[in-house]
């Protein structure tokens, strides 16, 4: 739903400094450590799960809470604190990732805690699961930065993975639904009770399996399969001509077939690498969600709430080769790095562009696609 007379020029907004941090983030992942492209993935998985991740939700609870808890959720003087000190983080990191990503993990938690106390006050009963995901998320990074749990970045993967469920959930059937109503159609019910409970049980199941290494196989099948009739019933199809839609689409779709694809991983025998579910999960699930997420907020605030924009194509085009590259050379490593290093590419243009979408306070004009 539009932002009812939103000024052609918003005043400074927290939520798109968080979002500009996390788009670097992002992109320090890919590009720094070199050792990422030399076989040791661990800081560029730790940088994106507590990281990237926990930036991003910082922005996206800055501009969602206070609507939640119908009051603004911290001082203003505080949330600049917060900012400055992930920023100081971010800068840290540069020098030493680990003290970097410490000092972030930290900030986060407290940041969320401070939050909590707001939300604890205003009674706000429907902020309390993201909340409480969100602080076992950044608890969690800051055992993966000590380096006290090797178990901790899958943890912390699965933590994410319920929290974008969470937000995910809540947000998408909302922006299909007013797209939906600004062409004159009818609104749509909620998925009955049951589907929606079906799918989001099975789905924190199979995530609390995975992350313990416990069969996890036929839990993410129903997980998968339930989530896909979720979405048939939201009917997305509907709003597909507006900006973002069809990109938010395609994130949503993304997490249900990582977890079908998680299901036939686990066959004996399969054919399929582990890393093909892990990056539809991460990169069509998590980063591509989040990114889809960020960017209707941010038109929202604009005043421009489903505009298209050439920017904003090109950068969810980016993004979908990236994983589209990153899958092939999963099923491929022989071929050797080129897809890696072309996916490579792709994630740095598309987080490029975001960078620049969240702090542009115009989007360009209107394009057909």
């Amino acid at each position: 739903m539009p932002e009812a007379n939103a000024p052609a020029k918003p005043p400074f907004d927290y939520f798109r400094i968080a979002f500009f941090l996390a788009a670097l983030t992002a992109i320090r992942a890919i590009v720094s450590p070199i050792e990422i492209w030399d076989g040791d993935f661990s800081h560029h998985a730790n940088e994106m799960i507590f990281g990237f991740m926990l930036v991003q939700l910082l922005g996206f609870m800055l501009k969602a809470l206070p609507r939640w808890v119908g009051r603004p959720i911290l001082a203003p003087h505080l949330i600049r604190l917060i900012l400055i000190a992930q920023a100081l983080a971010f800068l840290l990191g540069l020098h030493d990732l680990a003290l970097g990503a410490q000092l972030r993990s930290i900030v986060g938690l407290s940041a969320i805690a401070a939050f909590s106390v707001t939300a604890i006050r205003a009674r706000a009963t429907q902020a309390y699961p993201l909340l409480g995901l969100a602080a076992a998320h950044t608890g969690t990074g800051i055992v993966a930065a000590l380096d006290l749990w090797s178990g901790a970045t899958m943890l912390g993967f699965c933590l994410i993975l319920a929290i974008c469920f969470e937000v995910g959930n809540r947000i998408f059937p909302m922006v299909i639904d007013s797209g939906r109503t600004r062409d004159g159609r009818p609104s749509r019910p909620l998925p009955t009770a049951w589907l929606s409970l079906t799918q989001r049980i099975t789905s924190l199941l199979t995530l609390l399996l995975w992350a313990f290494d416990l069969p996890y196989g036929t839990v993410a099948a129903l997980a998968g399969i339930s989530g896909l009739l979720w979405l048939i019933r939201i009917a997305p199809w509907h709003a597909f001509h507006y900006g973002g839609v069809s990109f938010m689409t395609f994130a949503m779709v993304a997490k249900r077939i990582g977890f079908l694809l998680l299901a036939i991983q686990a066959l004996p025998g399969s054919p399929i690498p582990l890393a093909v579910p892990q990056h539809v999960l991460a990169i069509g699930g998590l980063a591509s969600l989040a990114v889809a997420i960020a960017t209707s907020m941010v038109r929202k605030r604009n005043g421009q709430s489903f505009q298209r924009s050439l920017l904003g194509t090109a950068t969810y085009f980016c993004l979908a080769c990236a994983l589209a590259q990153r899958i092939g050379y999963a099923f491929h490593p022989e071929y050797g790095l080129s897809q890696l290093h072309t996916a490579q590419a792709f994630w740095l243009a598309g987080f490029a562009g975001y960078a620049v979408l969240v702090l542009r306070r115009r989007n360009t004009a209107n394009c057909a696609r």
